[in-house]
């Protein structure tokens, strides 16, 4: 089947089937932030066609088969985060409305917090997932390759992602990749209140990566 993918940037018009994908990745985090799953993919999608926001488009490579997107990949170091992230809040202002947005602004700066910008060198897989009827048939490794790929053309050192504490499975596949944890992220407040376990940050040295492609 990964002969048949194609890897390609992502387009504003992708957006209603990568939306989808990206509630995938953390359906409790999203419910959180934004209420219940039809109104977390509905914000996700207009996030994900707007430019400027850490969940938009230009930082994302998509997994297309036969047209259809199976698989996302989004990136983004530093420089990004510190860009898009602030301008996260203006987007959500319009979409959502000042008193929607407000009633649910401390879970947002706390969710917020538990996912800490990347550090120099640094490229943070943001978000990572795959349609559930290819699961299993290597199109994870193929998206986790290509940001090893970019990892290494670029010159970072390092490689991270946030994975939520309860997603075992995930967790488990990234450590056969060969990334280790090196914190636990939760927030006692959202645990108490909503039960939300909060992340692991995973981290791999691009020196393994390099080792891997010569």
């Amino acid at each position: 089947m990964q002969r048949s993918v194609i890897l390609r940037p992502a387009s504003p018009q992708d957006a209603p089937q990568a939306a989808v994908l990206f509630y995938s990745t953390g359906p409790a985090a999203f419910n959180l932030a934004f209420g219940y799953q039809d109104k977390a993919i509905s914000i996700i999608r207009r996030l994900f066609a707007k430019p400027g926001n850490p969940m938009s488009f230009e930082h994302t490579t998509v997994a297309e088969l036969k047209g259809q997107v199976i698989g996302i990949l989004t990136v983004a170091d530093r420089t990004i985060e510190a860009r898009t992230r602030p301008r996260m809040g203006a987007e959500l202002l319009r979409i959502c409305g000042p008193l929607p947005l407000l009633a649910r602004l401390p879970i947002h700066l706390r969710l917020q917090r538990l996912t800490r910008l990347a550090r120099d060198g640094e490229l943070c897989i943001e978000d990572i997932a795959v349609a559930p009827q290819v699961r299993g048939k290597g199109i994870g490794h193929l998206l986790m390759q290509e940001a090893e790929l970019i990892a290494g053309q670029r010159g970072y050192r390092l490689l991270s992602l946030y994975v939520l504490k309860d997603n075992f499975q995930a967790i488990d596949f990234y450590r056969r990749l060969g990334y280790l944890c090196e914190e636990k992220r939760a927030d006692a407040w959202l645990a108490r209140r909503f039960g939300f376990r909060g992340f692991l940050r995973m981290v791999k040295p691009t020196e393994q990566v390099a080792d891997k492609f010569q």
